[in-house]
């Protein structure tokens, strides 16, 4: 029997991912069964569950392709000289998030499950913990080369402003999701005008 390569394994999970996205998007998170991405993928149970143990190991997948996707996309800013300002990150984060996957909406129901399921809760917090980390770095970075503080005041305003940066992110998203009319471009241009520089 053939070796099944690593590139091959990755692949199949990220058609497993895939497939949950689409999944999720159509039904919603909760009424999605492992049984609908199990059809969804088109693979076999035991295909699915070779790679993820549970509907929250599959949503931790996803999370973790896109937050890695996104931190790549922000050390590219980082190596910009002059670095951009802090609030050109809400920009390229806000749009990693819609293309191609249309994942805030699915966010804001995993957030939502989150309130009472722990798994759930544990990925909403490893999720935002990374990217707030990324943007606290991000921020330190940018406040020593444009402003040229020491390493430890601008490590202590990266480690401030981080959540307001997040937080702009956190109003995308639930705007988005839920408000008929929402203009994504004005939010987004609002946000680069009056976030800190």
């Amino acid at each position: 029997m053939p070796k099944v390569t690593e590139a091959h394994r990755l692949a199949k999970r990220d058609e497993i991912l895939d497939a949950a996205l689409s999944a999720f998007r159509r039904k919603g998170f909760q009424a999605t069964s492992m049984a609908e991405i199990i059809a969804e993928s088109g693979m076999s149970a035991g295909a699915i569950y070779g790679h993820f143990d549970s509907k929250a190991d599959i949503v931790r997948g996803v999370a973790t392709t896109i937050v890695l996707a996104r931190m790549n996309e922000l050390e590219e800013l980082s190596l910009l000289d002059p670095m951009p300002e802090p609030s050109a990150m809400v920009r390229a984060i806000i749009h990693g998030f819609l293309e191609p996957n249309g994942w805030p909406a699915v966010l804001l129901q995993v957030w939502g499950e989150a309130v009472t399921d722990p798994s759930l809760r544990e990925v909403a917090n490893e999720f935002f913990s990374r990217v707030r980390i990324a943007y606290a770095n991000y921020v330190t970075r940018w406040q020593q080369q444009i402003h040229g503080l020491s390493e430890p005041e601008a490590r202590r305003i990266g480690e401030e402003q981080s959540p307001l940066f997040l937080s702009a992110i956190h109003g995308f998203i639930v705007q988005d999701t839920l408000f008929a009319g929402f203009d994504r471009s004005d939010y987004i241009e609002k946000t680069l005008l009056y976030l800190p520089r």
